[in-house]
């Protein structure tokens, strides 16, 4: 399966930011959480759809403190992961 993600899952994996660790922490945690997340979706597929409303046809992972939103091609070759969220971010 190819996982790509979508520009405002990239977008917010680029806001991730810490006051406690330095950039290159920061930009080492990242990479390592896309490499979790990327593992997850491989073995979770389709078990946990996203019970939002907004979020219908999708489905939702918890990866550290991050929602992660994804979603298939019509093939289920492609997985798109489509958001990340923090737990105690609205929306």
């Amino acid at each position: 399966m190819l996982i790509q993600w979508t520009p405002s899952a990239r977008k917010a994996l680029a806001q991730i930011r810490s006051v406690r660790f330095t950039q290159e922490e920061t930009k080492l945690y990242k990479i390592e959480l896309v490499r979790r997340i990327e593992m997850k979706v491989a073995v979770m597929a389709e078990s946990m759809p996203a019970q939002e409303p907004s979020w219908q046809g999708t489905y939702r992972i918890l990866v550290d403190k991050f929602k992660v939103y994804y979603s298939f091609s019509l093939d289920k070759r492609i997985c798109y992961i489509e958001a990340l969220r923090h737990q105690n971010q609205q929306n």
